[in-house]
């Protein structure tokens, strides 16, 4: 029983670790769209079209996110 103590426990700070990971990198992708935001120089044009990146945006992320979790 020891060792399949030990298998669940390493079951669980390797799930632990892929979720730290994971929103590391969705931290990453939001500061790096608000640096590319920043640095657009036609950002009052796109404004005009925001609904619509928005909602792409969301769906984007959703979609990344799904895979991630594998479903």
């Amino acid at each position: 029983m020891g060792s399949e103590k030990r298998r669940i426990s390493s079951d669980s700070s390797d799930a632990y670790a892929r979720v730290v990971r994971r929103e590391e990198l969705q931290q990453e992708l939001e500061q790096k769209r608000c640096q590319d935001d920043i640095t657009q120089p036609d950002a009052e044009d796109k404004a005009e079209d925001g609904d619509s990146d928005e909602a792409s945006d969301l769906f984007r992320q959703h979609s990344h996110q799904q895979s991630m979790e594998g479903g």
